[in-house]
C-alpha cells in the first residue's frame, strides 16, 4: 500500500467566530493530530486540494457568500473520496439550517455535533472520522494497485498477440517452405524434358543463326530456373560460396530479359551501367534485380519511365573503405504509402491485391542481407512527384580495372529507348 502523507490526516478547521479556531487547533493537536486552522473559506478549500483528513466547521463557517466555495471543495472529490465533515451547531433551531440541509446534500459523510461539546466527544469523533479516511485510502492505494495491473495486463496482451502474429507468419512460412519443395520436385521432371529438347535444337546445323542465338538463350535462363528450383528445395537456404561476378553484367541480362515486357508495358527505360565486381552469388543476384524490375513494371503505369543504374558510391551512414556498388532502379509508378513502408519487406505483405503473394521483396531482402548489402526505398503518392526509388548497396571491392564514378570511362553501357506505346 501506498504510504500516507501528513497532509492526508491532517483536520481543517474553519471558525470564523472569536477564539474558537485556535483552541481547537491546540486541543486536537495535543492528542497528537494534525492540524490547520483555516483562514477562509478560500483557504480551506486550496487545503482540501492539498490533502486532508477531515473538516471541522462551525455553523458560523456556513455564510451564503462563502458557501459555494465549500460545496466545490466537496464535490471535486475523487470517485474513492468522502471527506468527513464534522459540522458543530448550536443546541435548539439553528438560522443556519437551511444551509445545513444543502451541504449535507453535497458531503458524503457529515457529523453533526450540539455545542457545547465535551473534549473526549470530540476527539473520539475525530478519531473514528480520521478511522473511515484511512480507509478511504486503502481503497485508493487499491484502485491505483488495480490501473497499474490493468495496465501491466494490457501490455501483456499486447506482447501475446504479436508473438501470436509471429507464429502465424512463421506457419506461413513452413507452409510455403513445403508448398515450394514440392513443386520444386514436380516441376525437376519437365524441366529435363525441356532441357534435353533444347539441347538438341542447338546441335542442330540446319538452324538459322538468330534461332541458335535465340535457342542459347532459352537454355541459359532454363539452366537458371533449373538452379532455382533445387534452392527452392530447401526454401533459399543453399550453401553456395561466393566468387567474383561481373554486376553490370548481370543486371544487362535482366535488362535484356526484361526488354519485351518494356515495350508491352509501353514504359519509356533509360540505362547507365557501370562495370562493377562484387563478390556474391549470380544467380540468387539476378533473382533479386529480376523481382525489382518486374516490380517496377506492374508499379508503372503505360508512358511511364523507368531509369536503372550502377555505379561505384560511397554509403553515407559508413564511410569506410571500399566503398559499395549501387544499383538503383527508379519508376514513375503509383507509389507506396508511407505507413505501408516499414511492412514492405515482411513475408506474405503485399500491396497488389489479387496479383502477389507478399514473398518477392522478402526474398529480395533476404538475398541482399546475405550478401552484406543495404537495401533502401524511397517513394511518393503525391500527384506531382509520384514513384517509387530502390537502391541496393553492394560491397564492392576497390578494383583497378573499374573506372571512378565520373570519370567519363567509354566502358559505362548506357542507353535510352522509348519504347512504342
Amino acid at each position: 500500500m501506498m504510504a500516507v502523507d501528513l497532509f492526508d490526516e491532517r483536520i481543517l478547521i474553519l471558525a470564523p467566530v472569536g477564539r474558537d479556531g485556535p483552541a481547537m487547533g491546540s486541543l486536537l493537536t495535543e492528542h497528537g493530530f494534525a492540524a490547520k486552522v483555516c483562514g477562509s473559506m478560500a483557504d480551506l478549500r486550496s487545503s482540501i486540494a492539498e490533502g486532508a483528513g477531515a473538516l471541522l466547521l462551525t455553523e458560523e463557517a456556513l455564510e451564503l457568500a462563502q458557501l459555494p466555495d465549500l460545496l466545490d471543495g466537496l464535490k471535486s472529490q475523487p470517485s474513492w473520496s468522502e471527506l468527513p465533515l464534522i459540522l458543530l451547531t448550536h443546541g435548539g433551531e439553528s438560522r443556519f439550517a437551511r444551509l445545513l440541509d444543502t451541504v449535507a446534500a453535497a458531503a458524503s459523510g457529515i457529523t453533526v455535533l450540539e455545542r457545547p461539546i465535551g473534549t473526549a466527544t470530540l476527539v473520539r469523533t475525530i478519531e473514528v472520522a480520521i478511522r473511515s479516511r484511512r480507509r478511504q485510502y486503502q481503497v485508493r492505494d487499491l484502485i491505483t494497485e488495480s490501473s497499474s495491473q490493468i495496465v501491466a495486463l494490457k501490455e501483456n496482451a499486447l506482447t501475446i498477440r504479436m508473438q501470436e502474429e509471429r507464429l502465424r507468419k512463421v506457419e506461413k512460412l513452413a507452409a510455403a517452405g513445403q508448398l515450394a519443395a514440392s513443386l520444386a520436385h514436380e516441376i525437376n521432371n519437365p524441366l529435363t524434358s525441356v532441357t534435353n529438347s533444347l539441347y538438341i535444337l542447338q546441335h542442330l546445323s540446319s538452324l538459322p543463326t538468330e534461332s541458335t542465338a535465340l535457342v542459347s538463350t532459352a537454355s541459359s535462363e532454363l539452366a537458371r530456373v533449373s538452379r532455382i528450383v533445387k534452392q527452392s528445395l530447401s526454401y533459399y537456404r543453399v550453401n553456395q560460396v561466393p566468387k567474383e561476378i561481373d554486376l553490370g553484367q548481370i543486371v544487362e541480362e535482366s535488362l535484356r530479359i526484361f526488354e519485351e515486357k518494356f515495350r508491352k508495358a509501353g514504359l519509356e527505360v533509360s540505362t547507365r551501367i557501370r562495370p562493377l565486381t562484387i563478390f556474391g552469388c549470380g544467380d540468387e543476384i539476378r533473382q533479386a534485380i529480376d523481382n525489382l524490375l518486374l516490380n517496377a513494371v506492374e508499379a508503372t503505369p503505360r508512358g511511364g519511365k523507368l531509369v536503372v543504374s550502377l555505379r561505384r558510391s560511397r554509403d553515407r551512414k559508413d564511410q569506410r573503405e571500399p566503398g559499395v556498388a549501387r544499383l538503383t532502379i527508379a519508376d514513375t509508378g503509383s507509389g507506396i504509402a508511407q505507413e505501408q513502408l516499414s511492412h514492405l519487406f515482411e513475408p506474405f505483405f503485399t500491396t497488389k491485391t489479387e496479383k502477389g503473394n507478399g514473398l518477392g521483396l522478402w526474398i529480395v531482402r533476404g538475398i541482399v542481407t546475405k550478401h552484406e548489402g543495404n537495401i533502401r526505398v524511397r517513394s511518393s503518392t503525391r500527384s506531382n512527384n509520384r514513384g517509387t526509388v530502390i537502391s541496393i548497396l553492394w560491397p564492392a571491392p576497390q578494383r583497378t580495372d573499374v573506372s571512378a564514378p565520373d570519370s567519363g570511362d567509354n566502358r559505362v553501357s548506357s542507353r535510352s529507348m522509348l519504347l512504342p506505346h
